[in-house]
């Protein structure tokens, strides 16, 4: 019987749901490193100020600052890569459903004969729009240096974390090995009272990829995502404004919610689509880089199409297919993302802010009508590639039996040839052995001859 009595309830949950399976694993690991803590306090009522204060809170703190929270506030927890220990803390604290955490954690893919599939998959999309709670799944494009250096390496790496992301090494693109680490924010809204707690989840940025030869440094390519703010105050202001990382969602955050509140959003700056807004905002900008990406692969296995004798492998083909799943995943996570937003725009007043949230969910179905395009495309081109990989062990075959022929004619060429000298080489032997012979006959004459008296 597990000690910790979070532990425990997890056990006893995954009996009636087993895709939460592997979060008792995970909340049994040490950790690899400290979690990152921050906390920002928004007035459930009263005028919006740009002006909120970002405290950084100890892990050992943390259950102390949620039952310390004023009345009629909303407390925004951020915590970057989570311990398991404060994991097990904030779910009893809280009263958290095991589901937020194990869609949180358990973000792959495995062999559904082995294991149960994460909740994104198992649950269907209108029960996780009513769970109150938004996963948000992303890939960042990560630059990894000389392709050179990756030769011996596998396909799957891991990030250096509390939770193993997984990093897939992709081709190389002009002698630059990229990879795709897999990153996931979560968003959870819980009543205490008469005051209230948004708890996000996120990823600290992918800068080390390790494998079983080592390890190697990284970095998103090109810095991150763009930035989401369509407006500035002025130039000066522009260049006055901190400096944040693009690739990590927590200092992400931390600056657009310290923001001026975007036009057409809810004047109730904790309501669901307002905690919502800017996390969403950065997936999609994400999601738009992946795009980018995937576009130009396209362009890459189309050159390779063109020259198969020296630059379409077996390799390829595989390549092909992985990108033909990875796509179906990405839109399904699209897809829990529309439903998350439809049902939440029908729960809440909109009337305000329509204009905002059909616009993403016009971002989201570019994003969406992009993915099935380029699924298309890879389609045609899986196709191509094995006709002509078909043709090409086809050339290799006909050329394997010319020079057969060719085999077989030296064969018969050479096989009278070959008999002629056979007889020759006999006659040869007898001739010689005759020599021999009478040779021999005439020294033993001699040799009588001698002995006779």
């Amino acid at each position: 019987m597990p000690s910790d009595p979070y532990l425990a309830f997890i056990n006893h949950r995954a009996q009636y749901n087993p895709c939460i399976k592997g979060l008792d694993t995970f909340l049994q690991q040490k950790p690899v490193r400290a979690s990152k803590i921050l906390c920002i306090d928004y007035p459930c009522h009263g005028p919006w100020t740009s002006q909120l204060q970002v405290v950084t809170v100890q892990q050992d703190d943390l259950v102390t600052s949620l039952e310390t929270i004023a009345p009629t506030t909303m407390r925004i927890v951020l915590i970057e890569d989570i311990t398991p220990h404060l994991m097990s803390l904030v779910g009893s604290a809280l009263d958290i459903d095991p589901l937020f955490f194990a869609e949180y954690v358990n973000t792959s893919f495995e062999d559904f004969e082995f294991s149960p599939p994460p909740p994104s998959i198992a649950i269907v999309p209108s029960l996780l729009s009513e769970s109150g709670c938004l996963h948000l799944h992303y890939q960042q494009i990560l630059d990894l240096g000389d392709a050179a250096v990756f030769s011996n390496s596998p396909y799957a790496l891991k990030t250096v974390t509390n939770i193993k992301r997984t990093i897939r090494r992709l081709p190389p693109l002009s002698g630059k090995q990229l990879a795709l680490a897999r990153s996931a924010c979560s968003l959870l809204v819980k009543k205490l009272d008469t005051a209230s707690v948004c708890l996000i989840l996120v990823d600290s940025p992918a800068r080390v990829a390790v494998h079983n030869l080592g390890s190697q440094k990284g970095n998103v390519l090109h810095g991150g995502f763009e930035d989401i703010t369509t407006s500035h105050l002025s130039s000066q202001s522009s260049v006055d404004q901190c400096i944040w990382s693009r690739d990590s969602m927590l200092e992400s955050l931390v600056h657009y919610l310290q923001c001026a509140r975007p036009h057409g959003l809810t004047a109730t700056p904790t309501s669901m689509l307002h905690l919502v807004y800017y996390p969403i905002r950065i997936t999609l900008s994400y999601w738009n880089y992946y795009n980018h990406l995937l576009s130009r692969y396209s362009k890459h296995y189309e050159y390779s199409l063109q020259d198969i004798s020296s630059r379409l492998y077996g390799s390829d083909i595989t390549d092909l297919q992985r990108w033909r799943r990875r796509i179906r995943q990405s839109r399904h996570k699209l897809t829990l993302l529309t439903e998350f937003c439809r049902f939440w725009v029908a729960q809440e007043d909109i009337d305000t802010n329509k204009s905002t949230w059909n616009s993403i969910l016009r971002d989201i179905e570019y994003l969406q009508y992009q993915l099935q395009d380029y699924n298309q495309s890879l389609e045609q081109m899986v196709t191509v590639a094995t006709s002509m990989l078909q043709l090409l062990d086809s050339r290799q075959s006909i050329l394997e039996a010319v020079n057969v022929r060719r085999l077989t004619y030296l064969a018969l060429i050479f096989a009278p040839l070959a008999w002629v000298a056979s007889l020759f080489s006999q006659r040869l032997a007898g001739y010689w052995r005759g020599i021999v012979d009478r040779r021999q006959t005439k020294h033993s004459r001699r040799r009588q001859n001698a002995l006779e008296p």
